[in-house]
């Protein structure tokens, strides 16, 4: 019987995307493996984040500035681990501390953990593992020793505790294997990634929306995923027609306690259009979008950063606004630091000025049709 073989990537849907990308990367140390493009929205960024090669489990976000926040609930995951390294806890605890994210320590199943919440309320985990390979990439003060590894579990939400867990051990392959007063812990491989965790109690239902996860996906064999597609639809689900995602081949259900689920094959990885030495680099569009136009898009770089802050602008046109705003601004500076100004130039100042007001004029105008 076929089965699935762990946490392919989670995604997220996540606000700005500079401010990801800064988190992610910069704080966490991730390293940004594609740059490319919803493959069902033209406008909006799909960033994947992992370990150098990008062969442990992915994650991976959906930068929506305009979005509602989300709410915590059923047909969510509402923990994602990341698995690093024993002995670890303690450089990540003063690091996120330094960054001023709020951190807490805990043990769960035997696992060391610490907790805390990425910019956009969504709930980690850092948890100590020797399972996985060594994350070679270093950046921005987190080297080899410390890096984290990939994704080594998850805790779902549902509003139907047992019809997951049924979905999960007889269809999805896993085993339970541990369970404490709140939740089971299943297992389909003693790999990194191949552990979940489910409450057992029933939760309200969830919102999507800034800070949630959009969807799981799990590791299905390359010339299995059509078989998947028959299995699904023989036991009451409907899940979508094979999808060519690029890197991999999916499909994608709702289970019945309300989580969507893909199936992602492994083949043919990040890879397949950039070298891993340049890997995420550059924006990948996808060929159904190569004809469009995507200017409007923000720019986006990976940078080491020594602070968390907020930006002024939500896409390029707003970015540009900014950015002349700020030469306007240098040029007003410049001519009031003069101990006396002529005539011409008070008139350069006033119309300075009347510039800056309208820069800002059209930056409230973008925002208000963009809301």
């Amino acid at each position: 019987m076929i089965k699935t073989h762990g946490i392919h990537h989670i995604s997220s849907m996540v606000g700005h995307a500079q401010k990801n990308i800064d988190f992610y990367a910069g704080v966490l140390g991730y390293r940004l493996v594609k740059q490319t493009l919803n493959y069902d929205d033209k406008n909006m960024y799909h960033l994947y984040y992992g370990n150098r090669e990008a062969n442990t489990g992915l994650v991976t976000t959906f930068p929506m500035n305009n979005t509602v926040d989300g709410q915590l609930g059923s047909g969510q995951v509402a923990v994602a681990g990341y698995g690093i390294r024993p002995n670890t806890i303690k450089f990540w605890e003063e690091r996120l501390k330094s960054f001023g994210i709020k951190t807490f320590r805990y043990t769960k199943f035997n696992q060391n953990r610490l907790g805390f919440k990425d910019l956009d309320n969504q709930q980690i985990d850092l948890v100590e593992t020797d399972k996985g390979p060594i994350n070679t990439w270093e950046f921005n003060g987190v080297d080899s020793n410390n890096a984290l590894i990939g994704i080594d579990n998850a805790l779902i939400y549902s509003s139907n505790p047992q019809e997951t867990f049924n979905l999960l051990t007889n269809i999805l392959g896993y085993s339970l294997i541990d369970q404490d007063n709140e939740n089971y812990l299943l297992q389909v491989n003693n790999e990194l990634g191949g552990t979940l965790e489910l409450s057992k109690y029933p939760k309200q239902r969830g919102v999507m929306g800034k800070g949630s996860v959009h969807h799981i996906a799990f590791k299905v064999l390359d010339n299995e995923i059509e078989a998947w597609f028959d299995l699904l639809v023989e036991a009451g689900f409907k899940p979508t027609k094979v999808k060519n995602r690029k890197y991999f081949k999916s499909i994608y259900f709702r289970e019945k306690g309300g989580l969507l689920i893909e199936l992602a094959t492994l083949s043919p990885g990040m890879s397949v259009d950039e070298e891993i030495d340049t890997m995420g680099t550059q924006l990948i569009i996808p060929d159904h979008y190569k004809n469009d136009d995507h200017s409007h898009l923000m720019p986006i770089q990976v940078r080491e950063v020594s602070e968390l802050k907020g930006y002024g602008y939500r896409d390029r046109f707003e970015y540009e606004l900014l950015q002349e705003k700020t030469q306007i601004k240098n040029e007003i500076k410049k001519l009031k630091s003069k101990p006396q100004l002529t005539t011409l130039e008070q008139s350069q100042l006033e119309d300075l000025k009347q510039q800056y007001l309208q820069k800002g004029a059209k930056q409230n105008d973008n925002k208000t049709t963009s809301i």
